[in-house]
């Protein structure tokens, strides 16, 4: 059931304690569900499917943006994307294409592809929040906070700040570098890379998340 229509920009909007990032509230009505999280896809539908096909069971599919590039849009993405039901938001990238500061490569988008294709990524929010078996999401791409577009690793000593918020579950990518915090009633999941992974690990990698038993487990797979 939505509960608040979708918002595209970040200017001007309060929400629930986190400045002005756009939120856009859902509600699922599930039992002991299975959240799968991948992330940071970046027009590699070679990787994605891999990541699909490797992933147990899942309730819902969770991407918390840069489902393509700036400079390469992906329609099998998108296809993929769409026929598994995943729900995403912008990252950075498609804020950089949808949001004109790659103008001559959008126009070319826009010659080239179906209009309702592109609109699957480029009517996006840029942040969401969720209600799954009582458990509430918050989905970002890089941070809650300003700059939104900020790198947080593991280590990090902004990770405590999470222990702020209301949610169970905060989800987001950016980094590539998959990880899992718990900063005291909240869990933090990054779930890395489908397919530039950017820490030791050459593998792609996504996540699950347990609602039942609140526990987020990260998942490797070849990318071979």
């Amino acid at each position: 059931m939505l509960l608040q229509k979708p918002l595209q920009s970040r200017r001007g909007l309060v929400s629930q304690g986190l400045g002005d990032v756009p939120i856009k509230r859902e509600l699922k009505d599930r039992k002991d569900m299975k959240i799968g999280i991948v992330s940071d896809i970046h027009a590699d539908p070679k990787a994605l499917r891999r990541a699909l096909e490797d992933m147990p069971s899942t309730d819902v599919l969770l991407c918390p943006g840069d489902a393509v590039s700036e400079y390469r849009f992906c329609p099998e993405t998108v296809e993929i994307l769409q026929q598994a039901r995943v729900l995403c938001i912008q990252g950075n990238h498609e804020l950089v294409l949808f949001g004109g500061r790659n103008p001559a490569y959008l126009k070319k988008c826009q010659a080239s592809f179906a209009a309702e294709t592109l609109d699957f990524l480029a009517s996006a929010p840029v942040s969401r929040e969720l209600e799954f078996d009582e458990t509430n999401v918050l989905l970002v791409h890089a941070s809650p906070w300003e700059p939104y577009d900020e790198y947080i690793y593991p280590g990090s000593a902004r990770l405590a700040r999470f222990a702020t918020l209301s949610h169970d579950l905060v989800c987001f990518g950016h980094t590539h570098v998959p990880f899992i915090h718990r900063a005291e009633q909240v869990t933090v999941v990054n779930p890395g890379s489908c397919s530039q992974p950017r820490d030791q690990d050459r593998r792609g990698a996504y996540a699950i998340f347990d609602t039942r038993t609140r526990e987020a487990t990260i998942h490797r797979f070849s990318l071979d």
